[in-house]
């Protein structure tokens, strides 16, 4: 079995890293993941012009290129380009923090899941839900068993998933989440010249949500409750088609 891993922390990032080391018991696992961090980069995509690549040593990875470019050209370049052979899973992360609701919009993480299923190859995001985790081994653990269970599962290139993890050791256990809130950034913009230019300087100050904390259906709740959280996607919404196809997933 051939996989694909990229991100959107960069070829360096301790997610990627901990990601590949446990694939590989499973695969031959291919990197072909951005030289730096592409974070909020969306499904942002080259048609045209040339990427620089380098070919890099990453333990335990059949093959690592590093690419001048975002997640979703790092899978389609993968896919059309750099791998060869057939590509069996694309497993985007793990990221630094989490991507829930409509967050999902943002990601350069879930972009480059969304591009592996727009390409026909079953796909997932993983994330870690905490922006300071420094041990990404157990959420590995849970990537890998996941992973094996979504390859089970008939008709899976009709959608993607997207894996959220709590970073502690009381998880209660995996919800099928198939509602999405709005998170409602409250940045402040501050006027700036420098050298005679004009400039906003964009400072992230809050986000706002508003939603039901004891309804487990939205993944925000279920992060929140220690569940792992699992959402099928497909283009740029949740898949509710697709729920009842994916309930082994809570197994």
């Amino acid at each position: 079995m051939n996989i694909l891993v990229t991100n959107d922390d960069g070829i360096n990032a301790k997610g990627l890293r901990s990601l590949v080391n446990e694939l590989s018991k499973i695969a031959d696992v291919y990197i072909i993941a951005p030289e730096g961090e592409r974070s909020a980069n969306s499904h942002h995509i080259t048609i045209s012009g040339r990427i620089r690549y380098e070919l890099v040593e990453v333990e335990n990875a059949k093959k690592a290129y590093a690419v001048w470019g975002t997640p979703a050209d790092c899978v389609h370049g993968g896919i059309r380009h750099f791998i060869k052979d057939k590509i069996d899973l694309i497993v985007s992360g793990i990221n630094r923090g989490p991507n829930l609701s409509s967050d999902i919009i943002y990601s350069g993480t879930i972009a480059a899941a969304r591009e592996g299923y727009l390409q026909g190859i079953p796909s997932m995001a993983v994330s870690l839900c905490d922006f300071e985790a420094k041990d990404y081994e157990l959420a590995a653990v849970y990537a890998r068993q996941i992973a094996l269970k979504y390859l089970e599962i008939k008709d899976n290139t009709h959608y993607f998933i997207s894996v959220n993890i709590p970073n502690n050791d009381d998880i209660k256990g995996i919800l099928i989440c198939d509602k999405v809130v709005n998170i409602n950034y409250r940045d402040e913009f501050v006027e700036e010249i420098e050298d005679g230019k004009n400039y906003i300087n964009i400072k992230g100050i809050d986000r706002i949500i508003d939603y039901d904390r004891n309804d487990l259906r939205i993944d925000l709740s279920a992060i929140e409750a220690n569940y792992i959280s699992i959402s099928p996607l497909a283009n740029m919404h949740i898949s509710r088609n697709h729920i009842d196809s994916i309930k082994i997933l809570e197994k």
